[in-house]
């Protein structure tokens, strides 16, 4: 690739609009030598670094010296010299910054942000048909000319898709922070919470393709098809959660995870469109998480052989959490207090 071309693909890329033969030539690029790998992390995370610009701030040289403070000052000036030996005009900043940051200033103002607040559950329907059901503390952006040249979103949190029929040549796209997801003509459900320690999918119907970001260490990972009744667990990388208790299906907790499941379990991880809430197996820990999203509350529990004890269960428009505890509490060894919006679980006391 010529200089000019890596600098059009580089912006592509990292503007999330590149297909998956551009995606595939800069991921060659960026392995082909260290430094170009440290550039683009660089230039990557500066680029995330202005995105918490306020749309408002629009700009183009208040967002272009924004996003050159984000830049360390080694790569603007002592690298530079360095760097033009194997990246040559990819390694001038200011050119490509200047790049991004016109498409910045120029899409800011046409995207669409879908939000649910904790303790909520919303449906949408996009304009090319397709339905998204988003959970408690989720967000969905895409561009208003969603449909038309490109069928991308990005989520934060937990959505349940069902695709809408389209053109071959505009793949359905969702990105997440870590990792990107294309349809196959499929129902799925993806969950990518921040404060999760794992990225999982789960496929209804049809297939997706999940494939780590370059950005985020997950580079090295094979693109994975999960098909139908399959559910994909990621962990990520130093935050697995400690377990003292193997289901016997379970030999190990491996960083990735592909799970055939039985289709009358699937409501476990799509019932809660439905204000279904199932637990089967999962840690205090986990629940106690799904459980401030669905009741906007917060959970404090400090014991860790409580967060490590697993509960089987499931409830159905349960409407308040003190319901949801005194149930878990008929059969765990547990017992909670309720103050305005905080529960603090604790150890039963005989």
């Amino acid at each position: 690739m010529d200089n000019e071309e890596i600098k059009l693909l580089l912006v592509k890329y990292i503007t999330r609009e590149a297909d998956e033969q551009e995606t595939d030539r800069i991921r060659e690029w960026v392995k082909a030598h260290p430094e170009n790998e440290q550039y683009f992390a660089q230039l990557y995370e500066s680029w995330q670094n202005m995105l918490y610009l306020k749309p408002e701030i629009v700009d183009e040289e208040k967002a272009y010296h924004k996003f050159l403070s984000t830049l360390p000052q080694e790569t603007k000036y002592r690298q530079l010299y360095k760097w033009s030996k194997v990246a040559a005009a990819v390694a001038l900043v200011g050119i490509l910054s200047v790049l991004l940051v016109r498409h910045y200033a120029q899409n800011v103002q046409s995207i669409r942000v879908v939000s649910v607040k904790q303790g909520g559950i919303k449906k949408i329907v996009l304009t090319d048909g397709t339905l998204v059901w988003l959970n408690a503390g989720s967000k969905l952006n895409y561009n208003t000319d969603f449909g038309k040249k490109n069928r991308t979103v990005y989520l934060e949190g937990e959505a349940f898709f069902e695709i809408a029929p389209g053109k071959k040549t505009i793949p359905f796209i969702v990105n997440t922070k870590n990792y990107t997801v294309r349809d196959i003509g499929t129902k799925f459900n993806l969950k990518s919470y921040s404060n999760d320690s794992f990225f999982e999918t789960t496929v209804v119907k049809g297939e997706v393709s999940v494939e780590g970001n370059i950005d985020n260490n997950t580079r090295e990972m094979s693109r994975i098809y999960v098909k139908p009744r399959q559910v994909l667990r990621i962990y990520y990388q130093q935050q697995k959660e400690k377990y003292t208790y193997k289901p016997d299906d379970q030999h190990d907790l491996n960083e990735i995870q592909v799970l055939q499941i039985d289709s009358a379990k699937m409501d476990k991880y799509d019932g809660w469109k439905e204000d279904l809430l199932v637990f089967d197996g999962n840690t205090l820990n986990e629940i106690s998480r799904v459980l401030e999203r669905r009741y906007n509350v917060k959970i404090i529990m400090n014991d860790v052989g409580l967060q490590n004890i697993r509960y089987y269960g499931s409830f159905k428009n349960i409407a308040t959490i003190d319901k949801v505890l005194s149930l878990i509490k008929g059969n765990t060894d547990i017992d909670y207090t309720i103050t305005g919006n905080t529960v603090t679980i604790t150890k039963e006391t005989n």
